[in-house]
Parts: structure tokens; sequence; C-alpha cells
């Protein structure tokens, strides 16, 4: 992607963060499904620490750093697994009520293709569904790489996959039948008041197009995997059966059906 426009769909980003900061708990942290989600991958961040990075090093990350950390809810969990949390984002908004919330966070707004820190200098770093807002795979992969220790952790959680929109993938028929009823039945959407303004447009990326990526970055991969095979839910009812069901999708349909979830998870070390 050229500069010029990198930089404009940087800025179209930031003064959207911006005008609906105080409304991005409620839209993007808040809702029920989204919590489940977010204590699953945590566990599974914790088990891949325990299971693949514990010969020759310590279990526990001295320093952790976020980038598109938004109000800071990752960052401050990463607390019981490193000694010192960094975050980064570009809208200084979303920062405010990240700082007043999480105080004991190291917060800075920037750019992450020209994040502020040495070379060498993380345990791990972690990006939460924030990727495809950034519109900098390369650069971000390889500032991401540059502050890392050798041997440290680099983490993709909840990024989109363009296949899962694909007549060929037969998931994506429940997510059509979801999209006709809600059009049907609007009143019965969760985030109605998120009409106000149009969230702009972000990245899809190509499971294994992402994963390449990652090699040419200089990144080892230890676990790579899709989830949401099916539109996720916020009934009551349902929610009962999200985490049980998200323990079956990665145990059985990621190994059945590998890169046809709608979100991508990657798991890796810097060589």
């Amino acid at each position: 992607m050229k500069d010029n426009s990198y930089t404009e769909k940087s800025k179209i980003q930031k003064n959207y963060y911006n005008k609906t900061a105080a409304k991005y708990d409620e839209w993007h942290i808040d809702p029920p499904s989204a919590k489940i989600v977010d204590a699953w991958n945590f566990i599974n961040l914790k088990k891949f620490l325990n299971n693949t990075l514990l010969t020759g090093r310590q279990e526990h990350i001295h320093k952790s750093l976020e980038l598109g950390c938004g109000t800071g809810r990752l960052s401050n969990s990463l607390f019981q697994i490193a000694d010192e949390v960094y975050g980064v984002d570009l809208s200084e908004e979303v920062l405010k009520i990240a700082k007043q919330k999480y105080p004991k966070l190291k917060l800075t707004c920037s750019a992450v293709t020209n994040l502020p820190y040495p070379d060498n200098y993380f345990d791990m770093v972690i990006i939460n569904g924030s990727l495809h807002h950034f519109f900098a795979v390369a650069k971000t992969f390889a500032e991401a790489r540059r502050v890392l220790k050798t041997g440290g952790v680099f983490v993709l959680l909840g990024e989109p996959n363009s296949e899962f929109l694909k007549p060929y993938n037969p998931f994506f028929y429940s997510w059509a039948i979801n999209r006709v009823i809600a059009k049907l039945f609007s009143f019965w959407r969760v985030n109605k008041g998120s009409q106000e303004l149009i969230e702009p447009d972000a990245e899809s990326y190509k499971p294994w197009v992402l994963k390449r990526q990652l090699v040419e970055a200089g990144f080892d991969i230890k676990g790579f995997y899709t989830y949401d095979y099916f539109v996720r839910s916020n009934n009551k009812w349902l929610l009962k059966f999200y985490k049980p069901y998200l323990n079956f999708e990665h145990k059985i349909l990621a190994k059945i059906f590998p890169y046809l979830g709608l979100a991508i998870q990657a798991f890796s070390i810097k060589k």
C-alpha cells in the first residue's frame, strides 16, 4: 500500500474512534458474547505460554505490549501474566478512557508502523482484533518483530477471515440467514445505536496469506486456527453453551474445515 493511502485510511479510522470513544466499551466489550470470547482467548493464550514457551525460560512475561489497545480491557488482563504492560492506540479519546480505567497501564498514542520503543524491548506483543484497522500488515509485523526480544511472543487474536463470506464456505449461509432476520427484525439488534456513525471499512485476510506474511516477517508459527464458524448470539439461553461450543469448534470444526471460521488466531515467536 502507498504511504499516502495508508495515511488517509489511518485518519479515517482515528476520526471514527475519536468520535465514538464514549460508546467503545458498549459496542465492542460489553456484549455478553464478546466477554465469553475474550475469556476463552485469554485461556488459550495462557495455555500457549504454558505449553510452548516454558523450555528454558520463565512462565511470567516481564514486558508486554498491545497494539491497538482501545480502552485497555485486554491490556489490563495481561497483568495476570506480565509485570509491565504497555499499550498503543491511534485514538487519543479512546486512550483517555483507558488511562482513567486502568492507571497502571503504560499507554501511548502512536501509529503501529513507528513504535516509540527500542529494539528487543518486549517479551510479548499482542494484537486483539485490531490489525484489520491498521492497513499495514507488513509494516506492523516488522515493527512488532523489531521491538520483540528473540524468542518473544507475537499473538494475533480475532482477525476477520475474508474466506468466511464466500458462497463456497458452507458456514457463510448461517451468516446470510442471520443478516436477513436482522433486517426483518431490526429492533432486536444489540447495537441499534451504532448506526449513528457508520464504521469505516476495514481489511480482512486470507488465512494462508496472513500465515505466509508472518513467516516472511521472521516469526515461527506455533498455533494457527480460526473460530466462530456460526454467527454468535447474545441470547441468554444460547450463551450458556457458547464456551463449550467454542471448545468443540477448536477441537473438531477447525480440524475438519481449516481456515473457514470467521476469525483468525495466530500464536508465534520471534526467530
